[in-house]
């Protein structure tokens, strides 16, 4: 009855912590395009590591971008898994910049292993943020000041419910035959010894429902300096909302086996989320008015000039498609773990759009290309002693990523500049009373690139860092276990 109590506890959280993720989630510029700037939902473990998630499997994680990993969840061991991060920006052009910040909780997920071979998760993620305020002064005459102001925020967000099955699980003992030299030099022939070892297969599917949610809102104002009661001021605001379904499908293929003092494992991890027509509603007010929302007068409105609200239409979620390798190389004398990670990915966003009132809108936008490399080294990964010390029980992560963002923005010229993002990360993780527990605590930050200063256009340097904790229950107190009694 207790651990009932606990689960319901955790849907009552959650369902109130996704609130406190409607805070600006960025403060960049290029989130006026599209549907705003795309959000990380990559939790803190694979953010350290170059965003390298699609083959991961590991067993203490809540891996939401690809579902099939979910049936590799401990056993009776529930995760609940929560994840913060934060950015510090410079935005620059060729003659000023300013500094922005934001922090705020990126995810919460709770993932329950079902039973042998089936594993579940559900929770929140980020999707994307809107988040901007840009202005422009124009010279009407020696008395006279137009002021332009563009502004944005609001946030669309994911509420995820997945499963996954594993339906080949194979281990096999087998007999390893390794050639070594004879000890006579003056011998041609090698011998072979053989070496007891273990093989194995894996293969797992999964599935995502996404329903996306949530509002952004666009501004675009002009007014006069100064303002006065004769010159005629004009505002339009326009609210998107969104409430709608998608899915998302995932496969894994693992192998590995031991030789000697070694264990190797490769994994090959791919997801596909079709295109989707997400239901969405349009609000529209544009008015004229004298005062200023920005010099600190009040305002009155004139007239209003379009009025649309609850204008039910859709927008195109584009099909994406990624791909990801995992290696893992295991000595056994060291009983440290190394894991190399590469991941692609492809959104295809140049067939996004809006429909409302029968009318369709393209978005302007290209097709976005991201690439991930990542490593992870374990010095010890089991056989903790009271005299081990902290450093090797910490695991470290380092990565590095590339992507061709879905922006393709005119500069002064006229000519449309794709805005590309380098970037490099690295993080720890600290287990927590490792042996008797898959708890875990996980520290990562990234510095990287966003964008050009050249020919207008504004550039992004960035620090960013993140937190994640995924707690798990004590090994001697497993949930969904039928008891007996004698």
């Amino acid at each position: 009855m207790l651990k009932i109590k606990s689960a319901v506890f955790f849907v009552v959280v959650i369902c109130g912590v996704h609130g406190t993720m409607a805070q600006k989630g960025t403060q960049s510029p290029y989130s006026s395009f599209g549907l705003g700037e795309l959000g990380s939902d990559v939790y803190t473990r694979f953010a350290s590591m170059g965003n390298v998630f699609l083959a991961n499997t590991d067993m203490d994680v809540v891996n939401t971008g690809n579902p099939a990993s979910y049936p590799y969840m401990s056993a009776h061991l529930p995760i609940l898994q929560i994840g913060l991060n934060g950015r510090f920006s410079n935005f620059s052009t060729s003659t000023t910049q300013t500094n922005q910040r934001h922090f705020g909780i990126n995810q919460i997920q709770l993932g329950i292993p079902l039973k042998k071979n089936w594993g579940m998760a559900f929770g929140f993620k980020p999707y994307s943020f809107t988040g901007y305020r840009i202005t422009k002064y124009t010279v009407n005459d020696e008395d006279t000041t137009q002021l332009y102001v563009n502004e944005g925020s609001g946030g669309i967000r994911i509420a995820n419910f997945g499963i996954g099955y594993r339906p080949l699980n194979l281990t096999k003992p087998g007999i390893v035959t390794i050639r070594v030299e004879p000890k006579d030099t003056t011998q041609r022939k090698k011998d072979k010894l053989p070496i007891s070892g273990t093989d194995y297969k894996r293969f797992s599917i999964g599935v995502n429902g996404n329903y996306l949610f949530g509002s952004s809102q666009q501004i675009r104002s002009a007014e006069f300096i100064p303002s006065t009661s004769s010159i005629f001021n004009s505002r339009v605001v326009d609210g998107l909302r969104v409430s709608g379904l998608s899915a998302e499908i995932g496969a894994n293929f693992q192998f590995g086996f031991t030789s000697g003092d070694l264990v190797r494992t490769f994994s090959v991890g791919a997801t596909y989320s079709p295109g989707a027509n997400v239901r969405a509603f349009q609000d529209i007010y544009s008015f004229s008015y004298i005062g200023s929302f920005y010099q600190g007068q009040s305002v009155a409105v004139l007239d209003t000039i379009q009025l649309i609200q609850d204008n039910q239409g859709s927008f195109y979620k584009p099909e994406a498609f990624g791909v990801g390798f995992e290696y893992r190389f295991k000595p056994y004398k060291s009983s440290g773990m190394l894991s190399i990670g590469l991941d692609g990915r492809v959104e295809k966003w140049s067939t996004f759009s809006t429909t409302f009132s029968g009318e369709e809108t393209l978005g302007g936008l290209k097709d976005k290309m991201s690439l991930g490399l990542g490593f992870q080294w374990t010095p010890i990964t089991e056989g903790f002693l009271p005299t081990t010390p902290i450093f090797s029980k910490l695991t470290y992560r380092l990565g590095f990523n590339y992507s061709q963002t879905e922006l393709q923005v005119k500069n002064n010229l006229g000519i449309d500049t794709p805005i590309d993002n380098y970037g490099m990360s690295f993080g720890i993780g600290l287990p927590i009373n490792k042996g008797k527990s898959n708890t875990n605590i996980n520290f990562g930050g990234n510095i990287g690139s966003l964008g050009t200063t050249e020919n207008g256009l504004i550039k992004e340097q960035y620090l960013g860092f993140f937190i994640g904790l995924s707690l798990t229950p004590d090994n001697s107190n497993k949930w969904f276990i039928k008891r007996k009694y004698n």
